[in-house]
């Protein structure tokens, strides 16, 4: 009897460990592959995209903590040999010592910047071998004459090479307090 029982246990234990269905048995039919999807815009860049390597978020976000330190020389060597920045009304191409005051100049017009990152994404697109890094923060500076203000940012960042070749800065500029009516 106690030979009849561990025989059936052994067989289900067997049985159960093998019972997965072999790539033969997956019926595939037309109705599920997936549907082409008609856009009702067309898009200037590629929609194929996958997760990019993250080192590239670590360079752009090491660029970044260098320009919040005042550190200008150490953030614009993260930049290439030639670079492009654009910015709300700003457009600059050309190489990265041209870019240096340019830089320089931006941080100056502040005692005092920090940011407080949203989150960030690396993406890779394959079909053009581009990294691009996405980030999504809110920098808070403070002039010389004490007045302190805040911008929400959404920079796009082109990593070629391990140098940032194209850094494209949007910002949204926060509501003014309501005045007090006395």
């Amino acid at each position: 009897m106690k030979l009849s029982i561990l025989i059936i246990i052994s067989g289900l234990l067997i049985f159960s460990c093998n019972n997965h269905p072999k790539p033969s048995a997956i019926s595939s039919d037309d109705s599920s592959k997936k549907d082409s999807l008609v856009y009702p815009f067309t898009h200037k860049y590629s929609l194929n995209w996958q997760p990019g390597d993250e080192k590239n978020a670590v360079l752009v976000l090491d660029c970044l903590k260098k320009y919040v330190d005042g550190d200008i020389k150490g953030c614009i060597n993260y930049f290439a040999d030639s670079v492009e920045f654009i910015a709300d009304r700003f457009h600059f191409k050309g190489s990265r010592d041209s870019l240096l005051p340019i830089i320089t100049a931006m941080r100056n017009a502040s005692t005092f910047v920090s940011k407080n990152f949203d989150t960030w994404i690396t993406t890779y697109y394959p079909d053009q071998d581009d990294t691009w890094v996405t980030l999504w923060y809110t920098e808070i500076m403070t002039d010389h004459k004490g007045k302190v203000d805040s911008i929400y940012y959404t920079d796009d960042a082109l990593i070629k090479n391990g140098k940032i070749v194209q850094y494209d800065e949007k910002q949204r500029l926060f509501p003014l307090p309501e005045l007090k009516k006395e």
